[in-house]
C-alpha cells in the first residue's frame, strides 16, 4: 500500500458514513431494513408505478438487493408488483403500504427539507456542486484505476 487517506478524505468518508447512519437509524425506528426503507421512500417520492430499475438507477443499488427487498415488502403487504414492458417490474402501494409510508416516511421528507431550509441557498448549491465534482473526478479516477488493474 503506497499511501493512506489524508485528513480531509478521512473526514469526508466519516461524514458520508454519518449521513448513512442517520437513515439507518430512521429505517430501524420503522422496523425496516435500509433497502426496504429506501424502496418505500422512492415509491412515495416517484409515485405508484415506478420501476425497480428506476430505484436501482436513482440510488445506485444492485438489482438483487432491490428485488429481494421488494419480495419481502410484498409478502408483508406494503406493495404489489406488476410486469411492465420487457422485463421491467413496476411497484404499487397497497392501501396499508401507502398509509404507512405517508405517516412514517413522509415526515422524513419534511425533515430533509427543513435541514436544507436551515442552510443558506448558496451553501446548498455549494454542497451540491462540490459533491457532484467529487463524484465526477472519483469516477474518472476509478476508470483509470480499472484500466491499470486490467494491465496487471
Amino acid at each position: 500500500m503506497k499511501s493512506k487517506q489524508n485528513r480531509a478524505l478521512k473526514e469526508f468518508d466519516s461524514l458520508y458514513k454519518m449521513i448513512d447512519d442517520v437513515y439507518h437509524e430512521i429505517a430501524l425506528s420503522m422496523h425496516l431494513t435500509d433497502s426496504a426503507f429506501l424502496i418505500l421512500y422512492c415509491l412515495l417520492e416517484l409515485g405508484d408505478g415506478c420501476s425497480q430499475k428506476d430505484i436501482c438507477k436513482l440510488y445506485s443499488i444492485s438489482k438483487q438487493t432491490i428485488n429481494s427487498s421488494v419480495k419481502s415488502l410484498e409478502n408483508k403487504g406494503f406493495l404489489t408488483r406488476r410486469s411492465g414492458a420487457g422485463r421491467d417490474i413496476h411497484l404499487f402501494f397497497t392501501e396499508f403500504g401507502r398509509k404507512f409510508s405517508e405517516e412514517h416516511i413522509g415526515p422524513v421528507f419534511d425533515m430533509e427539507n427543513a435541514t436544507f431550509a436551515e442552510m443558506e441557498p448558496s451553501e446548498c448549491e455549494l454542497l451540491l456542486s462540490l459533491t457532484r465534482k467529487y463524484i465526477q473526478i472519483l469516477k474518472e479516477n476509478m476508470k483509470q484505476y480499472i484500466l491499470e488493474e486490467k494491465e496487471i
